[in-house]
């Protein structure tokens, strides 16, 4: 009995630790995925053929490439060449369509299969279907909009209100005047109250939609310095000194009163939140597929519980303007926000209460834009 049992300890540990790893690499719940170095499939899992629809008979020997839609594989293929040059592991995310023709969002992490001797052996993929999550998000943003929709008509109503109350004022003080040089000076004050209205409204048609208007593609290094220069006096006035660190680009293709409109509010938010000066640092940077912008000044930072409103129109944590009784609109990130949006981009913001705020801005090259 004893050696029976002894023999059945020997001969079990590599031969269920080899059941196990078979079994855990059929039965997972994502698509586990191997390949050689020429990107040949060799290992296919359950999960692979309920994805894309195709059994591991079919996809043995196959490259990989064709489970990303041509549209996308010169992308992903860099992205797989560099696990393998760089032995790193890399996420990405591409679409699909399924057999029923509706398009899927795909997550995949891809890692090097190393050998002992230290040289690839080929790459593990392992990938998800996203698309539940990505919906489940969606409605929940949507749910969030709809939430905020009562409090921004609210809002807009208020700063409207304002600006009209303040004009129909001035003018029926100047008409009662009967003084040319009152009547002039409601002109003018006429003149700005709609200025201020006009870029409410820009601001609420990037927040909803995007600028719809056609815009003009310039390099995004020209429009960054054109940006700053014209930017230059405002921030010498506040104290701010800037830092730009634009590094090597390719020429990238942008709308350039988009990205002007992004600038300059991220921009005036950084100055805002320097009432006594400060530093504001621009960098420019090449990455894999996109452009980042990061902003990064040392004001007064934004509370945790911010954050997540940030991007809200009319939902601000400035208050009133220095040296002014007017309410800040709240609605410059909320811009920048329906602009990236609309170019395909990403935008994130990181902040620490008295230490500053970093914002960073994702631009996808031309080539990778959604449409």
């Amino acid at each position: 009995m004893d050696d029976a049992h002894h023999k059945r300890k020997q001969e079990r540990p590599s031969d269920a630790l080899d059941d196990c790893y078979r079994l855990l690499f059929q039965q997972a719940g994502v698509a586990l995925i191997a390949t050689d170095t020429d990107l040949n499939i060799m290992a296919w899992n359950e999960a692979a053929t309920r994805i894309f629809g195709a059994s591991a008979a079919q996809m043995m020997g196959t490259s990989v490439l064709v489970l990303v839609p041509a549209e996308e594989r010169g992308r992903v293929e860099q992205i797989w060449r560099r696990v393998i040059e760089n032995r790193e592991v890399k996420e990405f995310q591409f679409t699909r369509r399924d057999d029923n023709g509706k398009l899927r969002r795909l997550a995949a992490s891809v890692s090097p299969i190393v050998g002992a001797d230290g040289v690839a052996r080929g790459i593990s993929s392992c990938i998800t279907d996203i698309t539940p999550f990505m919906e489940r998000l969606h409605q929940t943003d949507q749910g969030r909009k709809m939430a905020a929709l009562g409090e921004m008509a609210g809002a807009l109503a208020h700063h409207f209100n304002n600006i009209l109350g303040g004009l129909v004022t001035s003018v029926d003080f100047a008409l009662a005047a009967g003084s040319a040089e009152i009547e002039h000076h409601a002109l003018e004050r006429t003149a700005r109250s709609l200025a201020r209205a006009s870029r409410l409204m820009d601001h609420l048609l990037a927040f909803a939609e995007g600028d719809p208007r056609q815009e003009d593609l310039s390099d995004l290094t020209e429009v960054i310095l054109q940006a700053t220069d014209l930017l230059e006096p405002e921030l010498v006035e506040a104290k701010v000194k800037l830092e730009l660190n634009i590094n090597v680009l390719p020429v990238t293709p942008v709308p350039r009163q988009q990205l002007l409109t992004v600038v300059f509010n991220l921009t005036h938010n950084a100055v805002d939140a320097m009432p006594d000066g400060g530093t504001l640092r621009i960098d420019v940077e090449h990455r894999d597929d996109h452009c980042l912008l990061r902003f990064t000044d040392t004001g007064c930072g934004v509370k945790e519980e911010d954050l997540d409103r940030i991007f809200e129109p009319f939902y601000s944590t400035k208050g009133t303007l220095p040296g002014s009784e007017e309410r800040t609109t709240g609605f410059g990130l909320a811009a920048v926000h329906g602009i990236i949006q609309e170019i395909g981009g990403q935008i994130s913001v990181a902040s620490e209460v008295g230490k500053g705020t970093t914002v960073e801005v994702r631009i996808p090259y031309e080539g990778n834009r959604q449409g």
